[in-house]
């Protein structure tokens, strides 16, 4: 239901043209470069025993494994250049291998290439192996070894996301690398089962680890969090719009533009910024621009001005204008110019050049973050009365593409509510008594501090617990796993697009985890209700 399904579309990101689909030369990329990249953590693995320090080996694979994850906006040649500079890699890794084996006199296993490529091969190519590796595959496992296949490669995934954000704070796990590699170096082999079951779990537990350390890396770099309004409104003047999540970038162009008359404004989940300590203290930091989390189509073709994509971000640019776009990541989509070595420069001047805000805009302004005292107070008072059955029923409401549709469900959805049921939102609000929001932008290390806090007080496997997971992005399977793993009864989520993950895999994921699937407001409360007596 929600923000997948065509006749619900609306002006976000999803829809803009290509989000929620997967197209069928992603697909067979993606494919490409599983083989060439799970072939290298092969080869890494058997260098490390002759020890050989593979450490920046290996953290060039996890950036080879993020890069798939936003590719929507790549061109044909851009796909090809990266799956050109992979095989590379692995190639000389094969040829490394091959001469310590000669030189030590040894007979030593040398993977056969599934395919060699040509200084005369295309994308279309390249791609048509993809598509029939696909299909060989599909036809050799079984409905559950897809399953698991498929799962194992989302928790990949996850892990790779959360490890390059790490990156950002110059924080290196080596238990969660060495996870991925062994994750990758599964699908060397006949996949097992047994192995494939016990790598998910492991990479679950691990994203768990990797997401505390990005909470406490946030409050050393930024400071502490309060509970802050921000501005919504826009003011006379040349201006940059900051998108994506990466508060890192975020702080650099405020550094570089301090001194400057440009003013920054965040979008989307750099909302939060706002509510952290050394950002707000920025004066160029101005406000918030745009509506919905998503809606970048609409809010970047409004902007009077230039747009940093921060890193990691993975906004559908495909049909806006390129020249206005700027972005920090090692690797961008065709026509969007590359910020390097922290020089803001080219963006500075693009900001000069634009026409800017004219005459600016009054609008409301939005509370964002909390004050840890005030909050640990109503999270005890919520645990005492939860323990002596006051409220019947908790329900939390986590991260949210913040569609219309959405919007109309868990209105409907907390109007049915009764006084002795209650409510702890991290994005949906209502003026009740019985609700408790906790507006924290999607930034999910935040989230589960709230989280942790609360289950320390209260059993997270009580059957009068209900979570909402209701945007699914590429850290939501593990985030749902972490979660029936740690003992949540009742889970409900939206459907994925299957740029996330394959329709049929996630009905199976669903099934497997007993996740719920949101219907309608009455009938999911309902059916809660009726399981929680």
């Amino acid at each position: 239901m929600y923000y997948n399904k065509i006749n619900l579309f609306e002006y976000n990101e999803c829809s803009g043209r290509g989000m929620c689909s997967i197209f069928p030369t992603i697909s067979s990329f993606q494919e490409v470069m599983l083989i060439i990249l799970r072939l290298e953590s092969n080869y890494v693995l058997k260098l490390e025993k002759y020890k050989r320090d593979c450490s920046i080996l290996k953290r060039n694979i996890i950036n080879g494994i993020s890069n798939l994850i936003s590719t929507t906006g790549y061109s044909d040649e851009q796909l090809l250049d990266l799956i050109i500079c992979n095989y590379n890699d692995l190639i000389k890794l094969r040829h490394e291998y091959s001469e310590i084996c000669k030189k030590d006199k040894i007979k030593g296993y040398n993977a056969k290439l599934p395919f060699r490529l040509k200084p005369d091969m295309g994308l279309s190519d390249v791609l048509s192996l993809g598509h029939k590796f696909i299909s060989s595959k599909n036809k050799k496992m079984n409905s559950e070894q897809k399953t698991y296949s498929e799962l194992l490669f989302v928790m990949i995934k996850s892990v790779s996301l959360s490890l390059v954000k790490l990156f950002d704070y110059n924080i290196e796990n080596k238990d969660a690398i060495n996870a991925i590699i062994k994750g990758l170096n599964i699908y060397n082999y006949s996949f097992s089962l047994p192995k494939a079951k016990k790598l998910i779990k492991l990479l679950t537990k691990t994203d768990l680890e990797l997401w505390n350390l990005r909470k406490k890396a946030q409050n050393k770099e930024f400071g502490k969090l309060k509970k802050v309004k921000v501005s919504l409104s826009t003011k006379p003047g040349k201006a940059i719009l900051v998108s994506g999540s990466s508060l890192n970038d975020l702080n650099k162009l405020l550094e570089a533009t301090k001194d400057i008359n440009v003013d920054i404004y965040t979008h989307g989940d750099l909302l939060i910024a706002h509510a952290f300590e050394k950002l707000r203290a920025y004066k160029n930091l101005k406000g918030h621009f745009g509506s919905l989390n998503e809606n970048c189509i609409l809010d970047f073709a409004t902007f009077p001005g230039p747009i940093l994509l921060t890193r990691h971000a993975t906004q559908n640019i495909e049909f806006l204008i390129r020249g206005r776009l700027f972005s920090t990541d090692d690797f961008a989509p065709k026509g969007v110019t590359l910020i390097k070595n922290n020089d803001f420069s080219p963006i500075i001047s693009a900001a000069n050049d634009a026409r800017g805000f004219s005459k600016g805009r009054e609008k409301d302004t939005i509370e964002i973050g909390f004050n840890t005292s005030t909050l640990e107070k109503k999270l005890d008072l919520i645990a005492k009365k939860f323990n002596n059955n006051e409220i019947k029923h908790l329900f939390i409401i986590g991260a949210s593409s913040f569609s219309e549709h959405q919007n109309d469900y868990f209105k409907s959805f907390i109007n049915l509510l009764s006084k002795d049921d209650y409510v702890i939102s991290f994005s949906y609000n209502c003026d009740c008594e019985n609700l408790l929001y906790i507006n924290l932008s999607n930034n999910f290390p935040l989230q589960l501090n709230v989280l942790e806090k609360i289950f320390t007080k209260i059993n997270i496997n009580s059957e009068r617990i209900t979570f909402f997971l209701t945007k699914c992005d590429s850290n939501t399977i593990s985030r749902m796993i972490s979660l029936k793993e740690q003992g949540a009864e009742n889970v409900y989520l939206s459907d994925c697009p299957p740029m996330i993950i394959n329709p049929s895999t996630m009905k199976s994921f669903k099934k497997l985890y007993s996740i719920n699937s949101i219907t309608n407001a009455k009938e999911d409360f309902e059916s809660i209700i009726k399981r929680a007596l």
